[in-house]
């Protein structure tokens, strides 16, 4: 569960691409980071219940204010996991994409929610950090 900052990192094409700034016709950008499909879903559901219109397939030019809403339900969920955490409410905030996601979570449970806050309050920190000098940050999807 991790954010892959290198390209070099990349072994097919079933990657989300998060880009500051806005899409501008390319695809696997130097300054962007990437998630493998299953860990985008642990954060996908927040910015799809925030950011109306969105799509896991397509190009998404998310603005600095729909992020800031975005990242304070973050920051909420990422407090909740420190307290008394189930899966019922982590299955309310991200999604499963593949059949045995739920199950590998479940296996360790403990470890698997610390290692979801880290990966929450890392992607926040890189967040507001491309929203100092950006308007949008985009969500380039499958």
């Amino acid at each position: 569960m991790k954010i892959i900052r290198d390209r070099e990192e990349l072994e097919r094409t079933g990657y989300i691409e998060v880009l500051p700034g806005k899409y501008l016709g390319q695809c696997w950008n130097e300054n962007s980071i990437y998630f493998d499909e299953e860990v985008f879903g642990y954060i996908e559901k927040t910015i799809e219940n925030i950011f109306s219109g969105y799509d896991h397939y397509a190009f998404n030019e998310i603005h600095r204010k729909t992020w800031e809403v975005i990242l304070e339900d973050l920051r909420t969920f990422a407090n909740l996991l420190d307290e008394k955490v189930t899966m019922e409410l982590i299955s309310e905030h991200v999604y499963f994409y593949f059949g045995s996601s739920k199950d590998e979570f479940q296996q360790d449970f403990l470890n698997s929610v610390q290692r979801l806050r880290e990966l929450i309050i890392e992607f926040g920190v890189w967040i507001k950090k491309q929203l100092t000098t950006q308007d949008y940050v985009s969500v380039l999807g499958i």
